[in-house]
């Protein structure tokens, strides 16, 4: 599980250091903040990965369908619910978000951290995002997370070569580039031992959106509004925020 080791670093990914728990609670919280969760509301994580955002949803009650197309993410994703629900409900489903067959069944659907757009032919992303719609129930909410904002890159303030250390004793080194032409993301993560012995996990190319560009494609499903956001707090997006948030709400 070389990405859940790459994950869980000392600084994390923002200016601010945060370790990784520290991270995925206060992503959890802004997620129930930004969706505006009643208690028991039935929440769709795809892709779920290793149950990072999925498991304490469940400890907190809610009902949460973990879905990822990985099997090793999924059984890392079982053995670290370890049977804790804490009032909710958890489940697992191996499944390919091109393929989403749930209709009307969730109250939101989550992707979180960089998890949208890594198809070629964007007609699949649209395909993926057309898909959410569907599995929501009318009034629900979908929620994008990303750390990439279009705003930092044009400013220069993006960074594209770092090295972070991980607590495995590990190091991590990101090393991206962007296209502007075609608008992604090109990237890879490079493990390094303390002899300097590494191993490359393999590339990555992501879609990079602009907010515009998203509440275009969310509008284009049949999302009914769609709220730009540039911090878990509701903050606006600036083009120097770190992380963008997209919240798209589903007609009645």
């Amino acid at each position: 599980m070389k990405y859940m080791e790459g994950d869980d670093s000392v600084e994390g990914f923002l200016s601010t250091p945060q370790t990784l728990s520290m991270r995925t609670s206060r992503e959890v919280e802004g997620v129930i903040r930004l969706l505006s969760l009643r208690p028991g509301a039935s929440i769709l994580d795809c892709p779920c990965g290793y149950g990072r955002h999925s498991i304490p949803l469940a400890k907190k009650g809610f009902q949460v369908l973990g879905s990822d197309i990985n099997h090793e993410m999924l059984e890392a994703a079982h053995r670290n619910a370890n049977g804790a629900n804490g009032g909710g409900a958890l489940t697992f489903a191996l499944e390919n978000m091109l393929e989403l067959e749930h209709r009307e069944q969730f109250d939101a659907v989550i992707n979180m951290f960089l998890a949208f757009g890594f198809f070629d032919d964007e007609r699949d992303n649209v395909r993926v995002l057309s898909n959410f719609f569907h599995a929501l129930k009318p009034g629900g909410r979908f929620l994008l997370h990303t750390d990439v904002n279009v705003g930092r890159i044009v400013r220069g303030e993006y960074k594209f070569l770092e090295r972070r250390q991980l607590r495995s004793g590990r190091s991590l080194e990101i090393v991206e580039s962007f296209d502007k032409e075609r608008k992604r993301l090109n990237g890879r993560w490079i493990l390094v031992d303390s002899e300097g012995v590494r191993e490359d996990l393999p590339p990555y190319s992501c879609r990079i959106y602009t907010g515009p560009e998203i509440t275009g494609l969310c509008e284009s499903v049949g999302f009914a509004s769609v709220r730009i956001y540039g911090g878990w707090r509701g903050e606006e997006l600036e083009d120097d925020s770190e992380e963008m948030i997209v919240v798209a709400s589903k007609g009645e």
